[in-house]
């Protein structure tokens, strides 16, 4: 096996997944999901899967199996398993890693519009999973938007202060922590907003180009306090500005005073 896997390799390894959930009884389905099912990004792009089952009652046996049918395949250079997940994660000795996800037929449901069902013996999988993108965007992203733009109200204008004093202070790197978590929050919004997935930006890139300049324009490059404080004005007001519909505690005029009386 080469040090770092080939496009030939993925290609032998979704073959294989695919040669051995088959004949496992308990398997109804195989779903491929992400990239994968409709055109791999590049040749770097890993492999993921959803296994349906005939029911909640075969997980533990499944995954088990399929643990047992990988790792006496391949030599694994990580193995995890999340229970309250009930996913598994791999990554084979080439650098490959297989993220298999496991769930009752019955409760089939595409978390993400990318998807191909591989084979699927119950017949219904692949409506299920249509049926439900109708629903499951408001479910992930509108929920999802409700509990951050109220984490950021609740928070973001005590990070932004904080900030402020540390520049004023001098403490560098105080200050670029308290302005990456309110970033973060910001990114998180604009994922929200857009129905992206911004955990560890996955999708951010995806955003329009006048989105990722703003984002651009919070970052600090260098320790000056004018770089510091020019960073954290731009955050502030775009913080703000996603959140002008919002009862914010802190008015974005209070916290310009404030920042004033700092500089």
């Amino acid at each position: 096996m080469d040090p770092i896997f080939s496009i030939q390799d993925r290609t032998a390894a979704f073959d294989y997944v695919l040669s051995v959930t088959r004949p496992c009884r308990r398997i109804v389905s195989l779903v491929q999901v992400g990239s994968g099912a409709q055109g791999y990004h590049d040749e770097w792009s890993d492999l993921d899967f959803v296994v349906a089952l005939d029911s909640d009652d075969a997980m533990a046996e499944v995954m088990a199996y399929m643990h047992h049918k990988i790792s006496g395949e391949y030599r694994l250079l990580f193995f995890n398993q999340d229970e309250s997940r009930h996913l598994q994660c791999y990554l084979l000795s080439n650098l490959l890693e297989i993220d298999i996800g496991y769930g009752a037929y019955e409760h089939a449901a595409a978390w993400k519009p990318a998807f191909r069902v591989l084979y699927d013996r119950s017949g219904v999988v692949e409506e299920k999973m249509v049926r439900s993108r109708a629903w499951m965007d408001d479910r992930i992203y509108g929920e999802k938007q409700r509990k951050d733009i109220d984490a950021a109200c609740r928070s973001v204008w005590i990070r932004l202060m904080h900030a402020a004093v540390a520049i004023h202070r001098g403490q560098y790197l105080r200050a670029v922590g308290e302005m990456e978590s309110v970033r973060r929050q910001y990114i998180n919004l604009l994922g929200d907003r857009y129905r992206l997935e911004s955990s560890l930006n996955r999708e951010i890139d995806r955003l329009p180009e006048t989105e990722k300049a703003a984002i651009r324009s919070t970052f600090v490059m260098g320790e000056s306090p004018s770089e510091l404080w020019r960073g954290l004005e731009n955050l502030t007001a775009l913080v703000y500005k996603e959140l002008e519909s919002c009862a914010v505690s802190v008015p974005q005029e209070l916290l310009h005073t404030y920042y004033a009386g700092l500089r």
